[in-house]
């Protein structure tokens, strides 16, 4: 069976075969053979994804992501910016380098809307208020050097991994810095964190290629490591599932203590850069696609769970 569905100047093929899905987007491309298509193969049926935004539609190269209240908010690597998009062409800048940010890695809100993000390039942990004003909650000065992942505790404190010192630091609202796990626990790249609801730290660490876990009594395990084709990018916790995205082998895995690693989907082409994850309350998976940061290409695409009569 084959459907085609065009949604704006993208055309979407889709092919069944058995147990394997493939999205194939023909949009022009330098290069030949896959490299001028992308290419999603979903090995989990319960899904089907689409294309629901591109560099057209209001940012550049998406590395963060983040659904709340009905919106993505976009921590826009290639823009310089951080956004928030409603739909299609409509898109909000909240921060942009007038600020001194310089390249947005991940971002985090908290209850009453404020966001903090990190930057890579600036360092620091950044705050926008949920009055739109952006500061820099802590910079280089106090050791935050190239900052990667983010995670808000349950404390209020927020945690950042530094990929340049190999150390996660907690961050006071009023910007006190301490080190909350230190370079001795040998976290090389603390690229991306997110707590479970059981007060569990998971850290992906792209640069070693292991998926830690840290337990509310500090304790330090590691649920994945030393696995061919394996390099966390980013992670998401929801509904008792962890969600990893692998821009280095072009996957997107969901794990589970009781499961294990499970791929959902492959991507190929130039969707295969795959970074940011989120999820919204209906289940939808939200990806973005660093396709060429120089060109400033990039793609969010959405995985649906199918609904069967």
């Amino acid at each position: 069976m084959k459907h085609i569905i065009k949604t704006g100047k993208l055309q979407i093929i889709t092919k069944n075969f058995r147990l394997l899905f493939f999205l194939l987007i023909g949009i022009p491309f330098s290069g030949c053979g896959l490299d001028q298509k992308g290419m999603v193969l979903l090995t989990d049926q319960s899904y089907r994804a689409s294309v629901v935004g591109t560099d057209k539609d209001g940012f550049t190269v998406p590395d963060g992501i983040l659904w709340k209240q009905g919106k993505l908010y976009i921590a826009d690597e290639g823009g310089d910016s951080i956004r928030v998009w409603s739909n299609a062409n409509q898109v909000k800048n909240l921060s942009d380098s007038g600020s001194g940010i310089l390249s947005p890695e991940d971002l985090v809100m908290d209850g009453k809307g404020n966001i903090f993000f990190t930057d890579d390039d600036a360092g620091g942990v950044w705050e926008i208020n949920n009055q739109g004003k952006t500061s820099l909650l802590a910079g280089k000065d106090k050791g935050l050097i190239s900052t990667e992942g983010i995670a808000l505790s349950s404390s209020g404190a927020i945690l950042v991994g530094d990929g340049e010192t190999h150390q996660i630091f907690s961050v006071s609202r009023s910007g006190e810095v301490s080190i909350f796990l230190g370079p001795e626990y040998g976290i090389k790249k603390p690229e991306s964190m997110v707590f479970d609801e059981k007060g569990n730290l998971y850290i992906a660490d792209n640069d070693d290629n292991v998926l830690y876990l840290l337990t509310p009594d500090r304790k330090l395990h590691r649920p994945i490591e030393n696995r061919e084709g394996f390099s966390p990018e980013t992670i998401w916790y929801s509904e008792n599932v962890l969600y990893i995205t692998d821009s280095q082998n072009g996957k997107l895995f969901r794990y589970t203590p009781e499961e294990g690693l499970k791929t959902i989907a492959v991507f190929g082409g130039k969707l295969a850069a795959v970074g940011g994850i989120t999820t919204d309350a209906q289940g939808s998976i939200y990806l973005s696609i660093q396709t060429d940061l120089k060109r400033k290409l990039g793609y969010i695409l959405r995985l649906d769970k199918e609904t069967h009569p």
